[in-house]
């Protein structure tokens, strides 16, 4: 530790100073915060005032490329945390309420799951999906396993899905989605394309 501390203040002795002819970066010119390294001072989080229209009244977001989680247009206030007992994203976003809500629908592949079925036997070999296997790292895609409800693997919406605020982003951006489907801007077809590149 003591080592790692004299390293950072060497570096940052150097950073004011210039090594030959190359000027090096100065502690507040690195990153993304522009300040000093070795203090919180000056350092607060961005002043993001975020969408404040309630469900069903906000416009949505264009998907930010194919399959992209959607982005949250509304308020989520009184609606977080997300808990195992209390999910109040369900109740507009389920798909057999979602249309008559004005809302997104949770996609089909939110109700599958993907993970395989792997038990380690008596004698520690692992089986994945009923087959011996040496390595569990391999990029086999589990047989799907379809769900009469919600994967608990997709039940924490706010894992992927996050509402929007106006701030100027720290780096510039520009990227542009290449949709090859109009529909695919709004609409996931994730559960058909899955596999792509692995078979």
């Amino acid at each position: 530790m003591r080592k790692t501390i004299l390293s950072l203040a060497v570096v940052s002795l150097l950073a004011v100073t210039t090594y030959g002819a190359q000027k090096v970066i100065s502690e507040e010119e690195l990153g993304l915060r522009k300040t000093a390294l070795f203090s919180e001072e000056n350092v607060a989080p961005v002043d993001a005032k975020f969408d404040a229209a309630a469900p069903g009244q906000a416009q949505k977001f264009e998907r930010s490329y194919v399959n992209a989680p959607p982005l949250i247009p509304h308020s989520i206030e009184g609606l977080v945390p997300i808990t195992k007992n209390n999910n109040q994203c369900l109740t507009c976003h389920m798909p057999d309420v979602a249309k008559s809500m004005g809302a997104t629908p949770i996609p089909p592949s939110h109700f599958v799951d993907f993970r395989p079925d792997t038990k380690l036997s008596k004698d520690g070999k692992i089986i994945k999906d009923g087959k011996e296997v040496k390595n569990t790292a391999d990029i086999t895609i589990a047989k799907f396993k379809k769900l009469k409800k919600l994967s608990p693997a997709r039940f924490n919406c706010t894992q992927c899905h996050v509402p929007q605020a106006n701030v100027k982003p720290l780096v510039q951006n520009n990227f542009k989605p290449d949709f090859k489907d109009e529909k695919l801007k709004s609409k996931s077809n994730l559960i058909d394309v899955i596999t792509e590149g692995v078979k």
